[in-house]
């Protein structure tokens, strides 16, 4: 058992995975160990700069809290844009078109970079003010002049994200894990050395975590940029302009779109969310805040394994091999179980343990525990509703992906904060949360059942 382990490993750090032939499993677990880093790794980025950020007090806990949605309309975009070049350029690479894989990569970056300047109102005060009260900042003077100092980094960040995002989805692409993974690492190590040098040593306070995130995206940028350049599918930081560059505009957005709105669509709930809390007082924002950063590592377990999967079925989608997809499907939720179930377990027997890293108060510490264990029970749903969302943007019918999401974010979530902040106030409000992934993950079922039908008709003709 310990040298298939040991064999295993070494499959992850020694080349990129073929795709089309092999063990599903084992080809699954190699890519999704590295993937599962990269995103835990993801995750430990937001939450160093939370922790620092709390030792500051509750008040710049809340305030960076509200800027969430502001980051995740970012996010939303970049994850379209991601999830359309992953399903063209992998089904392009299925069917052995490099070429076509290279020029959707490329416009793809710069549509990715047309839409980053969507933040650039985040540098004027004003404008930021506006957004953050209608997040529920209630014109409280301290924690609008906090967010600011937050938000302004965000116009500067995103061409940086937006070219770690695309490089890091070609590699994928190619079926190279490891190479996203280092880069998360490189971002991650000087942005945690940088955030109590910027936030206690040169007192910058909140705006110093953003500033260390800055630094950190430009290091690991530069690294990413180098990898590029000896990769069979390299793309520059700035793709050249000409005939043609928008040309697959149209088609990465037909798949991307849907998973804008799906990604967006978690900001808006969580944007609600942050109103209904703000009513109990700002402790309660502060303990969502924490509670998430907790989570995260939790489910961050099963979005690695998805981010490994979309790839996988996208080449065996392109190659129409749709006994090879659905094996796929059925080791990535035994994988993703496995882990979660594992990690899960400490998470909830422990959660003070990473909770006191936040120097919470007593009340908060009370709220951000309640609102983890409940949530670590819709565990099954979870791993239901990402696993077919990835099969979903795979095989281009994120429309899909964007109702369950819609369902569990929006539809579902809403409704039933508001029905448990009425009937068990601020100590049970916390149970919208699995019952909005059980919904969610209802509608990704009956819409994966629909999909399949018709692409199994779609395979049976010549």
């Amino acid at each position: 058992m310990k040298g298939k382990w040991l064999t295993c490993l070494k499959g992850c750090l020694s080349k990129p995975e073929d795709l089309g032939t092999g063990s599903v499993g084992l080809t699954l677990i190699r890519m999704s160990l590295p993937a599962v880093g990269m995103m835990l790794l993801n995750t430990l980025f937001f939450m160093v700069d939370t922790i620092f950020v709390s030792w500051l007090g509750e008040l710049s806990t809340a305030a960076v809290s509200l800027t969430f949605p502001v980051n995740m309309v970012l996010f939303s975009l970049l994850e379209g844009i991601v999830g359309g070049i992953t399903a063209l350029v992998g089904q392009n690479l299925g069917r052995g078109d490099s070429a076509t894989a290279r020029k959707i990569a490329l416009s793809g970056l710069a549509l990715g970079y047309f839409l980053s300047l969507m933040m650039t109102p985040m540098l004027f005060p004003d404008i930021s003010a506006v957004v953050i009260n209608q997040l529920g900042a209630s014109g409280n003077a301290d924690i609008l002049k906090i967010s600011y100092a937050y938000n302004m980094w965000l116009p500067l960040t995103a061409p940086l994200i937006t070219y770690m995002y695309v490089s890091n989805c070609i590699f994928r692409c190619r079926g190279d894990m490891v190479t996203p993974l280092i880069c998360m690492a490189i971002a991650n190590l000087v942005n945690g050395v940088l955030d109590p040098i910027f936030i206690f040593v040169l007192d910058q306070g909140v705006g110093g975590a953003a500033a260390a995130t800055f630094v950190g995206r430009v290091f690991a940028m530069a690294w990413l940029h180098r990898k590029m350049r000896r990769s069979d599918l390299s793309i520059p930081l700035l793709p050249p302009f000409q005939s043609g560059l928008l040309k697959y505009w149209k088609p990465i957005a037909l798949i991307g779109f849907p998973l804008t709105l799906s990604v967006g669509s978690i900001a808006f709930g969580f944007g609600v969310v942050n109103r209904i809390l703000a009513s109990f007082g700002h402790h309660a924002v502060a303990a969502w805040m924490l509670s998430i950063r907790v989570e995260d590592f939790y489910f961050t377990v099963s979005m690695g394994v998805s981010s490994a999967l979309t790839p996988f079925l996208a080449f065996n989608y392109g190659r129409r091999d749709l006994r090879r997809m659905m094996e796929g499907i059925r080791s990535a939720m035994w994988i993703a179980g496995v882990m979660m179930l594992t990690a899960g377990f400490f998470i909830f027997v422990f959660p003070h343990v990473l909770l006191g890293l936040f120097r919470p108060s007593e009340r908060v510490m009370d709220l951000a525990v309640r609102s983890i264990r409940v949530s670590l029970l819709a565990c099954p749903a979870v791993i239901l509703q990402i696993m077919l969302s990835s099969a979903f943007v795979a095989t281009g019918y994120s429309l899909f992906g964007t109702m369950a999401q819609l369902m569990r974010s929006v539809l579902g979530r809403i409704p039933t904060a508001y029905f448990f902040a009425w009937w068990l106030g601020e100590r049970g409000i916390w149970w919208f949360q699995p019952v909005s992934w059980v919904l969610g993950a209802g509608v990704a079922w009956a819409c994966f059942v629909h999909m399949m039908r018709k692409i199994r008709k779609d395979f049976s003709l010549p």
